[in-house]
């Protein structure tokens, strides 16, 4: 059996600035920990991969997101979500100005095909309904 490590003053959780990745000392409007830097600067709107825009949030373990139809979603996977629609503006912007259009269209539906298939797949899990059954060994439902 191992214990627990005892807690030591000063060793508790940092939080990072999500702006540029310093020590974050403060908090903004939203509620997010930042840098002195970065006390005035608000964090752009992120959309979430089900298509609806998520609300920044911060509670008692820290900040984090929530969506409409998705519900509650974590700040690290929040900022791999924007980090993953900036990529994909600069990836349709450099593919608009360097290759056709055709080229273009096909990439953008297949990443269209792959987002309703994502879609599709949280809808047909979300309806499932789960049954447990019940046998005479199980006490702790009688």
């Amino acid at each position: 059996m191992s214990w627990k490590k005892k807690k030591v003053y000063g060793d508790y959780k940092t939080s990072d600035c999500p702006f540029c990745g310093k020590i974050a000392t403060s908090k903004n409007e939203q509620g997010l920990d930042v840098c002195n830097q970065h006390k005035e600067k608000i964090m752009d709107e992120i959309k979430c991969v089900c298509g609806s825009w998520l609300e920044s949030r911060s509670g008692k373990f820290g900040p984090y997101y929530n969506c409409i139809t998705c519900g509650n979603v974590n700040f690290q996977k929040a900022m791999g979500m924007k980090s993953m629609q900036t990529k994909n503006k600069n990836i349709k912007t450099q593919e608009k100005t360097n290759s056709g259009e055709s080229n273009f269209k096909e990439k953008e539906k297949k990443q269209e095909d792959f987002l309703t298939m994502i879609k599709k797949d949280r809808l047909k899990r979300h309806h499932e309904k789960k049954i447990k059954e019940i046998d005479s060994n199980d006490s702790f439902y009688f």
